[in-house]
C-alpha cells in the first residue's frame, strides 16, 4: 500500500500536463494551466480525497476542476450518497470547481440526437439540483465522444464544452486547446518517463514556450461525430 501511495501522490504532479483522471486545457480562460480531474464519482472518493490532499498541499484548489458523473454506471445518483456530495461541498468552498461529466459514463452517450441528448442532460443537471449543487460551466463527454447535435443542446443551455483538441464556448467561439495525456492508471514502471513529459509541459505554460489558440466561428471540426 505504502508504494502505492507514493504513485498516488506522484500522479498529481502530471495532472498538471494532464491525465484521464485529469486532463489540463491551456487556454486563456483557465490561466496558465487547469487540472481536470474526471471521472469524478462515489466509487473513487477514497482516491479523490488523496488527491485533493496532494492538490492543497499545493494551494492550487482554484485552478482544479472535478467532471463529476451524475450517477455512474446508472447505479450510483449522487443523491444516495450525502457524504460524497457533502465532500464535494466542501471541496468547492475551498475553491474546487464542480463541472459536469456526461450522466452515466456507459458508453459513448453523448454521440446521440438532440432529443437524447436534452435528456441526459436534464437527468444530470436535475441530479445536482437535487443534490444542492452549483450549475456546471463546463461540460467533459465520456470519451470524448459528442454529436454535433449533442454540442448545440449542451451550447445552448450556456455550458462551455471541452473536447480533446478543441474547447466551445457558448458565444460561439472555438479555441485549439494543448491536451496531453500522460497517464492513464499509471503504474510505478512508467512513472519517471511520464513525469518527465508532465513536468516540461508544465513549464511551457510558464513561460518558456507559448502554445497557438484558435478564435473562429464555430463550425463542425474534426473531433465532432456525424
Amino acid at each position: 500500500m505504502k508504494s502505492a501511495g507514493k504513485v498516488i501522490a506522484a500522479v498529481f504532479l502530471v495532472f498538471l500536463a494532464s491525465s484521464s483522471f485529469g486532463r489540463p486545457a491551456y487556454v486563456p480562460a483557465f490561466g496558465h494551466f487547469a487540472i481536470l480531474i474526471h471521472d469524478v464519482s462515489p466509487g473513487y472518493m477514497a482516491e479523490l480525497k488523496e488527491i485533493t490532499g496532494v492538490i492543497n498541499e499545493y494551494d492550487l484548489q482554484n485552478e482544479t476542476y472535478l467532471f463529476v458523473i451524475p450517477n455512474h454506471g446508472g447505479e450510483k445518483p449522487l443523491c444516495r450518497y450525502p457524504a460524497f456530495v457533502e465532500f464535494l461541498k466542501e471541496l468547492e468552498r475551498e475553491g474546487y470547481h464542480i463541472e459536469l461529466h456526461g450522466y452515466t459514463h456507459v458508453g459513448r452517450e453523448f454521440d446521440c440526437n438532440a432529443d437524447r441528448a436534452e435528456e441526459k442532460l436534464e437527468l444530470g443537471l436535475g441530479e445536482f439540483r437535487k443534490c444542492g449543487l452549483p450549475y456546471p460551466r463546463y461540460f467533459i463527454a465520456p470519451r470524448y465522444a459528442l454529436s454535433k447535435d449533442a454540442l448545440d443542446v449542451l451550447l445552448g443551455h450556456n455550458i462551455t464544452v471541452i473536447g480533446q483538441n478543441f474547447i466551445y464556448f457558448p458565444n460561439g467561439e472555438v479555441e485549439h486547446i494543448c491536451n496531453r495525456e500522460y497517464t492513464w492508471y499509471l503504474d510505478e514502471g512508467a512513472l519517471p518517463q511520464e513525469l518527465s513529459m508532465a513536468e516540461g509541459a508544465y513549464l511551457s505554460v510558464r513561460g518558456t514556450s507559448s502554445s497557438p489558440f484558435i478564435q473562429r466561428p464555430l463550425t463542425p471540426g474534426p473531433e465532432w461525430n456525424s
